[in-house]
């Protein structure tokens, strides 16, 4: 019988099929996370993209900001994705994209100034394996270097099912193969690794609450299927982060 990782493994390799959502249906919110990072990472820096899936990031972090660097992944079918896209782009001279896994990261891999995830911790089974997970992270760090987590929370969702009960809209749930993380729960680990929380930024809450909930609604009144490019999801984009909502977040760490 499969185990629980191992049918993780196997929903991702067949998430290859999606091509440039293979990461995730919600293009939005990926686009968002993407010029959140694209904001915070230095120009010209080297970067590690632990949970790269199809390495859509790595190769805009290259367009974008000239960055190099190596992602890594556990699934063969999204990095043959990545390496393709790579090429397509012409910054496959920059970029390696290399077989891993977040809980046995390679010790041949390198240090880096900069790590980021993008929903990557949240794959993982349980809070022990999570933090791990990070340990390992920390352990590729160069000192003074940053860690760039952008997982999803408990806390935010609870904050957007909330606003979603006020209008009978279902509570938004984490999909089977996620464990989404608490909060004040990572927030303790800054005493167990030598790091220290730089920012904690919910720059996804717009988005959430005018996807998940005013479109939700307006949707569901009118009777139309949801759509990720909405018109209102679209707005959301021009619209600075206000409030706690929805899961996504981002937390940067500084090694010390």
């Amino acid at each position: 019988m499969a185990t629980q990782k191992q049918e993780i493994l196997e929903f991702w390799k067949k998430r290859a099929e999606h091509g440039p959502n293979a990461g995730t249906n919600d293009f939005m919110l990926k686009y968002l996370e993407e010029e959140t990072l694209l904001k915070h990472i230095p120009q010209g820096a080297q970067v590690l993209d632990i949970g790269c899936g199809n390495g859509s990031t790595l190769i805009r972090l290259a367009e974008k900001r000239g960055c190099g660097g190596i992602g890594v992944d556990y699934a063969d079918t999204l990095l043959d994705l990545a390496r393709k896209a790579a090429k397509d782009s012409g910054v496959e001279d920059r970029l390696k994209f290399l077989k891993g896994d977040v809980q046995e990261l390679a010790n041949d891999i390198g240090q880096f100034d900069n790590v980021i995830t993008q929903r990557c911790l949240i794959n993982l089974e349980t809070d022990n394996e999570q933090k791990s997970a990070f340990g390992s992270i920390v352990n590729v760090l160069r000192p003074g270097g940053r860690y760039y987590m952008i997982e999803a929370f408990n806390d935010g969702n609870r904050n957007l099912n909330e606003l979603r009960g006020n209008f009978q809209l279902e509570p938004m749930t984490a999909p089977w193969h996620n464990h989404f993380l608490e909060l004040d729960e990572v927030m303790s680990w800054e005493k167990s690794f030598p790091v220290a929380i730089e920012e904690v930024s919910h720059f996804a809450s717009t988005y959430y609450f005018l996807s998940r909930v005013v479109y939700a609604k307006l949707a569901a009144d009118r009777r139309e299927p949801l759509v990720y490019d909405s018109e209102i999801n679209k707005l959301s984009l021009q619209l600075p982060a206000i409030g706690e909502f929805g899961a996504t977040k981002l937390m940067v760490w500084r090694k010390t």
